[in-house]
């Protein structure tokens, strides 16, 4: 990837990557590995050398190996039980976490959907439901993520990279540097972002803070519900908390909406027509 966190907000990932870059850790993207040369002394291994594919030599202490899981399906047997397999190995299912197989479900890692602790418990609890009382409940698009790195990165829905360019969407940012508990606890080098649809709903959030992941919540019960930015302004959030984040992007879009040239102009003629009475 030529970003950290591809799959999120591109400023997320680059406040991430700057405050790595403060701590005094080498970023480097859009490079691979291609062998790694251990350092033995006295029968101890103790770092090496790692040479990356563009013939970069780079000394490390320890190796973290972080790639992600493959499925571990090709030895049981699923094909006789008439459940298919994509490409990857993982477990075929549709929205209900049917397999193939109707009598077979699947929960969790196995089917392909993200990789989340807290998305394998729903699929776990949904599963068992409708497999032992015939239910057809599907699985709820709205998927809460958090990176938990300093700062942690959280997000739910629709992206602000994603609707760039398209019309009948509304951004609203509010820095950190605007919020009281993070300027208390000099932390204001986050952000919490809102993106709204053309009637206000909140169809999507980026948070970048400490305890990003705690302000989630409301705004992916927003995300779900299809509150809009007002539901959220109108809701009294306790001060000073990360809550400001949220609330005080929901209230910048009210306030001006309150602003907006239709409703000035009922304004003024509700004001003349109260004169003229």
């Amino acid at each position: 990837a030529d970003r950290l966190l591809p799959r999120e907000d591109p400023e997320a990932g680059g406040r991430l990557r700057a405050a790595l870059v403060r701590d005094g850790i080498d970023v480097r993207v859009s490079v691979a590995l291609a062998s790694v040369e251990p350092i033995t002394t006295g029968g101890t291994t103790g770092g090496g050398v790692a040479l990356l594919a563009d013939d970069t030599r780079v000394d490390f202490d320890r190796v973290l190996v972080a790639v992600g899981r493959t499925p571990r399906t090709s030895d049981l047997g699923l094909d006789l039980a008439g459940v298919a397999l994509d490409e990857r190995g993982f477990v075929v299912v549709d929205a209900t976490l049917r397999t193939t197989s109707p009598r077979v479900l699947a929960a969790g890692d196995l089917t392909g959907h993200p990789a989340l602790t807290h998305l394998a418990g729903v699929h776990g609890a949904l599963a068992a439901s409708n497999a032992v009382l015939g239910l057809r409940r599907t699985v709820h698009p709205v998927v809460p993520r958090v990176t938990f790195t300093q700062p942690e990165v959280a997000s739910v829905g629709v992206g602000a990279h994603e609707v760039a360019g398209r019309r009948g969407f509304t951004v609203r940012t509010v820095e950190h540097a605007h919020v009281d508990r993070a300027i208390a606890e000099r932390e204001t080098d986050g952000f919490t972002r809102l993106v709204l649809d053309r009637r206000g709903r909140v169809v999507g959030a980026t948070i970048v803070g400490p305890r990003a992941g705690e302000s989630l919540p409301e705004l992916v019960l927003a995300v779900r519900r299809g509150l809009r930015a007002r539901d959220l302004a109108a809701a009294t959030h306790a001060y000073p908390t990360y809550g400001d984040g949220p609330w005080k992007a929901a209230l910048a879009h009210v306030q001006e909406g309150l602003h907006s040239q239709p409703l000035r102009a009922v304004t003024a003629a509700l004001t003349r027509l109260r004169r003229l009475g």
